[in-house]
């Protein structure tokens, strides 16, 4: 049998968080045992999204919604449908059809992941700089190639000066054109979700592998009934641009499975467990030299999040934090940071992803390359 140790790859102790390079979560047995029982069978694959649908439509409160492979596989059918609607030739045609359609974004809202959206053949309209966007200038770019408006909750997003989710919206409504929320990290807690729904989101897609702790290839997209249909007329296991991103049966049944545990869980708890964590972080990195530890308690999406934010004073200790990430990498196990703050020399530790004692493991590599160092 396969396994991690025969092809020679390392484990990783995961302080960065619910990451896609390192396989985004873990799953619980609960879930690997829905996928196995799911494995063993063959499906109606349509009448499966029809009945998962309506449960992701029941627990977000919206018209309708969709499973997809990850949240930038919603991001592509999305901007799929915002071009096609609900018409056959207009999807078999993509990306042809969609030449010379525009979708709008906040030029601080870039990302790599909106490439997803590229894909469908539409063009990406940035208005506004880094720092400040104007309602004014969303406006201005709207002109009859427009097929919809993007905003983006992402931890590099400029959110300063940008246009809030809800002018956002207003803006769309006005002018009848929809809007896509990539809400990949926004899941927890659950209620943004809903929250943007509530507001009038036309699509949003979220991620399964993040917070859900579902499987990493999974997510789902949801939002109005013409929209999410469209959506599904392009999406596996028809014919169009979603039939390259194939999810199982398998996958499917273990996102439900992974969403009904995340709905029912004890989140004091939980959180609880992470600030302990945190607390054990910062009390034992603070003792050493050149460094200065604190916590915060949200991150760069407003989750309640606790970290560890640990400033290198590296002009005394003559090492970088650049330094610091490749050799904790480096070690064995390997342990990664989320990197978001290097820029201002400073390391940021998650829980949310630590194993029992992993906290502990960390404070011994940092011992261990501050004691290499000769630093105390």
């Amino acid at each position: 049998m396969a396994s991690f140790k025969k092809l020679g790859i390392k484990k990783v102790i995961n302080a960065a968080g619910n990451n896609s390079r390192l396989g985004s979560s873990t799953i619980s047995q609960e879930v690997l045992s829905a996928m196995e029982q799911s494995a063993n069978v063959y499906v109606d694959m349509n009448e499966l999204q029809t009945r998962c649908n309506k449960f992701i439509a029941q627990i977000t409160g919206a018209e309708a919604g969709l499973i997809t492979s990850g949240a930038s596989g919603g991001l592509l059918l999305s901007a799929a449908a915002c071009v096609t609607g609900t018409n056959i030739a207009f999807m078999l045609e993509l990306p042809k059809s969609a030449h010379g359609k525009e979708i709008i974004v906040q030029k601080g809202h870039r990302t790599p992941y909106d490439q997803a959206i590229r894909f469908s053949g539409v063009n990406l309209i940035e208005v506004g700089i880094p720092h400040q966007t104007y309602p004014e200038q969303i406006e201005f770019a709207i002109n009859e190639n427009t097929v919809g408006i993007l905003f983006t909750f992402g931890e590099t997003v400029n959110r300063s000066g940008e246009v809030s989710l809800k002018d956002v919206i207003e803006i769309a409504k006005k002018h009848k054109i929809p809007t896509i929320v990539d809400g990949s990290l926004i899941n927890y807690p659950f209620t943004r979700i809903r929250d943007c729904i509530t507001m009038g989101v036309d699509l949003l897609v979220t991620s399964g592998g993040k917070h859900i702790f579902g499987p990493s290839c999974t997510g789902f997209l949801c939002g109005k009934m013409d929209l999410v249909e469209a959506c599904r007329l392009q999406a596996f296991p028809n014919y169009g641009v979603g039939r390259t991103m194939k999810i199982g049966k398998e996958e499917i049944i273990g996102l439900i499975t992974a969403l009904e545990i995340y709905l029912k869980k004890d989140y004091k708890k939980e959180r609880k467990e992470w600030s302990e964590k945190i607390h054990f972080l910062v009390s034992k990195l603070s003792e050493l030299p050149h460094i200065e530890a604190i916590q915060t308690e949200f991150d760069e999406v407003d989750r309640p999040v606790p970290r560890a934010r640990v400033f290198i004073d590296e002009r005394n200790m003559k090492h970088n934090v650049y330094e610091i990430v490749k050799l904790l990498k480096n070690s064995d196990p390997a342990i990664w940071v989320q990197e978001f703050s290097l820029s201002e020399g400073v390391i940021l530790l998650n829980p949310v992803c630590l194993a029992h004692g992993e906290e502990e493991m960390i404070v011994k590599a940092f011992k261990n390359l501050w004691r290499s160092w000769s630093l105390f």
